[in-house]
């Protein structure tokens, strides 16, 4: 294989590899990737211990749900909790 050859394979490489990742990006937006939370996205966005979050889940506080081992949180189950948590004057 010549320099010309590679340089020619790569340079295609690189159209897929970009076409792929604008075709990801669109199926996330698509899918609503940010529909659900995993716990390290509700203790990274909310500023949360993960004492607190187990707490506010053994006590029925937020809703969940559990696939094996894996906790998510829906955004419909978020902004219910922050609802009924809302402070009203």
């Amino acid at each position: 294989m010549t320099n010309v050859d590679l340089n020619f394979r790569l340079k295609e490489f690189t159209v897929s590899l970009n076409t792929l990742t604008e075709e990801v990006v669109k199926l996330k937006g698509a899918i609503g990737i940010n529909e659900l939370w995993d716990n390290a996205d509700m203790i990274g966005n909310w500023k949360i211990s993960t004492r607190t979050l187990a707490f506010w889940r053994a006590e029925g506080l937020i809703d969940y749900v559990q696939v094996g081992g894996k906790i998510w949180y829906p955004r419909e189950a978020r902004e219910n909790f922050i609802i009924k948590n809302q402070v009203k004057n």
